[in-house]
């Protein structure tokens, strides 16, 4: 070993230096903690987003199973997102697992902004059901918040007619006996 290999070797290796070279680790270890959280958050965040994407493609591209896939994946995290509430409620809907879409539509519509939407699909739910009464207690809510929404106007319209379906086969009948 040479003189000058031999003066940084007992000059890294002395006490002062050891303990400075703890303390700055020490606090960049606390520093590159913080920033790993930070990361781990924001990765986390950007997996999120990813898993939403996906489940927004695949409901587009009607691979319903799949975005529900997806959908219970964002809920398992983040059990409150609307976006996969409402992606589950109407991948279930489109798979014609009524019951199911409406447990999800009633969730979403806690916390939705945009009732009429959630209103009008939870009609539809309870009109595939046959619970016209409150088909149309849904589609009336949805239009009492947008009273030219024309979903939920055709739902109601379309739910009074079950609803009153039998009386209207009476008057048919009727008005053929009459002729």
């Amino acid at each position: 070993m040479n003189k000058k290999t031999s003066v940084i070797k007992n000059y890294a290796l002395s006490p002062y230096v050891l303990y400075l070279d703890y303390t700055d680790i020490s606090r960049e270890s606390i520093e590159i903690e913080s920033l790993i959280e930070k990361l781990a958050g924001l990765t986390g965040k950007l997996r999120l987003l990813s898993i939403m994407k996906k489940m927004e493609t695949a409901f587009q591209n009607e691979n319903y199973a799949v975005a529900e896939r997806y959908a219970e994946k964002i809920l398992a995290v983040y059990p409150e997102n609307l976006n996969a509430l409402r992606g589950l409620g109407l991948s279930k809907f489109m798979q014609k697992e009524y019951q199911e879409a409406l447990d999800e539509l009633l969730k979403s519509l806690e916390l939705s902004e945009d009732k009429e939407f959630d209103y009008t699909y939870i009609g539809w739910c309870y009109c595939n059901l046959k619970n016209y009464r409150k088909a149309c207690e849904a589609f009336d809510r949805a239009i009492e918040l947008n009273p030219l929404y024309e979903p939920a106007l055709s739902g109601r319209t379309q739910a009074l007619l079950y609803l009153h379906s039998d009386r209207l086969d009476t008057v048919e009948s009727l008005e053929k006996r009459i002729k």
